[in-house]
């Protein structure tokens, strides 16, 4: 691909974006990139030193135009549903490779419909979820079934992923999006039922598999003898990795089952958190559902363009642990982790995930196939070398 540009960073002038365009500044890597947004004057005061590009994200010709001049567009000007689409079909129409950090379940899905065909055409690679939804998850499945094929010559039939010590704020784009999806699930039956879909991201949302549901109480798990209760960005993961084994044919089996829950400690005080979370996430989704409870609650979060300082960004942690298991045979089982010691997850482990996902879409060789895709799927060893080199861990778990 010959371009002007390696990359081009949307929405630079957003918080995250922002972040995500400084980790770019300082990427050893040194591509070739610009960034872009509405506003000149907000861009050149960024005072990155890169050519600054002007685009309007509902202009269809601007956006069309910047697709042209580069390899990669990495956006993070979001709600996806309203700010999303002319990128996405501009970097389908002419082979630009293109990933974002949208959590929009209904959008992705119209996104799949309207261009995987004709970006598997043009060789474009468009990746959504690059990252703390869902990278972990995603890539942290991937890698951990590599590890049980070179263990036991066979992939583990079920993963369960555990969301556990972490320690960050919920990004107000995050936000943003979750109360944009929750109006339109509102409003639209629709997305109501694709919402409630376990595969509503897969090539065939109807197409026969394993029964699964997102967890809604509480539970223990006994291998790590801790309480699960469900994890608030499950109904986006899940999705996402059960996409990624369906576009690959389904290589961990027709049966393969992925699950996902947060973690308490196994103690009375463990207990007391997994019932205040419970009760918390059955209070956001009932507020969710009505609009005068979530108007209150807009008011009241993080607004877009809001963030923490970077030293509370630098404090903030994260842990991911997966369980892969043949049937459920403990001579056949894996526990993987995946985290980041040194960065907050909505924000600067984020900007590390969508910044590698980027600059491993414009510079490294891959061969994976154009479409709408995922990030496993997409960029697989090279990003799983990426984020390792840049401080996050994906590894089999010592403890085990």
């Amino acid at each position: 691909m010959s371009r002007e540009l390696d990359l081009v960073v949307f929405g630079a002038t957003g918080f995250t974006g922002r972040l995500v365009a400084e980790y770019v500044a300082r990427a050893e890597d040194e591509p070739r990139w610009a960034i872009a947004g509405r506003n000149r004057a907000k861009l050149e005061a960024l005072g990155l030193g890169v050519p600054v590009i002007v685009a309007d994200a509902l202009d269809p010709a601007a956006v069309g135009a910047l697709a042209r001049r580069t390899k990669v567009v990495c956006t993070t000007a979001g709600p996806y549903a309203t700010y999303g689409s002319e990128l996405v079909a501009a970097c389908a129409a002419h082979g630009t490779h293109y990933c974002d950090l949208t959590g929009e379940v209904q959008w992705m899905r119209r996104m799949i419909d309207a261009h995987d065909q004709r970006a598997r055409a043009s060789g474009a690679r468009i990746v959504h979820t690059c990252g703390f939804d869902s990278i972990p998850s995603d890539l942290g499945t991937w890698a951990l079934q590599q590890e049980m094929l070179a263990a036991f010559g066979r992939p583990a039939t079920s993963v369960t992923a555990l969301f556990g010590e972490s320690s960050g704020a919920v990004s107000g784009g995050t936000v943003a999006s979750g109360l944009s999806t929750a109006a339109e699930a509102t409003a639209d039956r629709g997305v109501r039922r694709l919402l409630a879909n376990p595969y509503a991201l897969d090539p065939d949302p109807q197409a026969p598999r394993p029964r699964v549901h997102d967890e809604r109480s509480i539970g223990w798990d006994p291998r790590l003898k801790v309480f699960t209760v469900p994890f608030l960005m499950a109904g986006i993961n899940t999705r996402v990795v059960r996409r990624s084994h369906a576009l690959a044919g389904l290589p961990w089996g027709d049966d393969f089952v992925y699950r996902e829950v947060m973690s308490t400690p196994g103690s009375a005080r463990g207990l007391a958190m997994a019932t205040a979370v419970t009760g918390g996430l059955a209070g956001l989704a009932l507020a969710m559902k009505h609009p005068r409870l979530r108007a209150l609650l807009a008011r009241r979060v993080p607004q877009p363009g809001e963030g923490p300082s970077a030293a509370k960004r630098a404090a903030g942690h994260w842990k991911l642990r997966l369980i892969g298991e043949v049937g459920d045979s403990a001579a056949h089982r894996l526990r993987y982790v995946a985290g980041d010691a040194h960065g907050d997850p909505g924000y600067a482990s984020t900007a590390k995930m969508l910044g590698e996902s980027a600059l491993c879409l414009a510079l490294d060789p891959l061969t994976s196939a154009g479409g709408v895709t995922t990030p496993s799927l997409a960029m697989g060893g090279h990003l799983l070398t990426r984020l390792r080199r840049a401080g996050l861990t994906f590894e089999v778990d010592g403890e085990r």
